[in-house]
């Protein structure tokens, strides 16, 4: 039997993010802008004749014999179990930290379900994949997720992704490539120092919704149609109108739930302002992780060193066009 890698890019979401969730698209209908990135999750098979052994350097965590289905790396090893892998080594690393707002949960969750296909010599389509990953993430690993991430991780590239109950829907945004260009030029990655449970405050923010009802979604609403003008403005390429979009969709989603925001995340938003960001928005669902930054035209290297001396990590990316893929079959 073949080692086999697969890798996940990570992906930044714009604009439209928590639109995704159910039950809001089931009666509104979600949009998101977002884009894979040059940062990715790594899962790599290697077969032996020994038990079936899962390991990952970010939670520094080994298993070979679950005591329970407790905990992730547990409920993974029983998850290739229950497709006849019980033998072998399957290693985890992450590039950056779990629980950072990149959608690294269901880039891992994408890269071990095209993993387990590769070894058992089936094929599938990114869209599969990306739905079949969303039920395993949902039902099986029991995390509360909207759904732009498997699709947007297992897809790839730069789009708009439209919801509807049972439909999904991508419009490639990605033929610009005059914008593409100078977008990613100015795009920099500032991590706020901490982690936080993405779930948290997606079940916040459906817990809202059915206490508060319409309040909340005009909010999501109001999110949405920004992700749709969004589109708009990569299509008729202005940036200017781009970014300020993204300013406008933080201070929504700030509303969303208590501690999306803090002083902390605050104070580096104003220092980025400060030094040279045109748009600023945390990634995920709140709390802590990276801030997407947008720097002015010109200014993103006075932006990365002066971000570099608030940040241990402080970083540039690139788009992709490519999604989940096995990287040596």
């Amino acid at each position: 039997m073949k080692s086999y890698t697969v890798t996940s890019p990570l992906r930044i979401t714009f604009a439209g993010g928590g639109t995704d969730v159910e039950p809001f698209i089931e009666k509104y209908g979600g949009a998101v802008v977002n884009s894979t990135i040059d940062r990715k999750v790594t899962v790599t098979y290697q077969p032996d004749e020994y038990d079936l052994e899962i390991s990952s350097r970010d939670l520094v965590k080994s298993i070979i014999v679950p005591t329970n289905n407790e905990g992730i790396i547990s409920k993974i090893h029983n998850l290739f179990y229950s497709k006849g892998i019980n033998k072998g080594r399957v290693m985890i690393n992450n590039d950056v930290p779990p629980g950072s707002g990149l959608g690294s949960s269901s880039a891992l969750t994408t890269a071990i379900v095209k993993l387990i296909h590769t070894i058992k010599n089936e094929n599938i389509s990114g869209w599969d994949l990306a739905r079949e990953s969303y039920e395993i993430e949902r039902n099986y690993l029991k995390v509360a997720l909207g759904k732009q991430d498997p699709f947007a991780i297992s897809l790839g590239n730069f789009k708009m992704m439209e919801f509807q109950k049972g439909k999904e829907e991508l419009h490639d945004l990605s033929k610009n490539a005059e914008f593409l260009k100078e977008l990613q030029s100015r795009t920099l990655l500032v991590y706020t120092g901490g982690t936080r449970e993405s779930s948290k405050f997606l079940k916040e923010q459906i817990n809202a919704s059915k206490r508060e009802g319409d309040a909340i979604n005009q909010k999501l609403l109001a999110l949405k149609n920004i992700a749709l003008d969004m589109a708009n403005s990569v299509e008729s390429n202005d940036i200017s109108s781009f970014t300020s979009l993204i300013n406008e969709g933080w201070q929504v989603k700030r509303e969303l739930s208590e501690g999306v925001s803090n002083k902390k995340i605050e104070s580096l938003i104003e220092k980025a302002k400060e030094n040279g960001a045109q748009a600023v928005r945390l990634m995920g669902g709140g709390g802590d992780g990276f801030l997407l930054t947008i720097a002015k035209e010109g200014k993103l290297q006075g932006l990365q060193e002066e971000m570099s001396k608030l940040s241990d990590f402080a970083i540039r990316v690139s788009f992709t066009d490519y999604g989940t893929m096995v990287s040596n079959a």
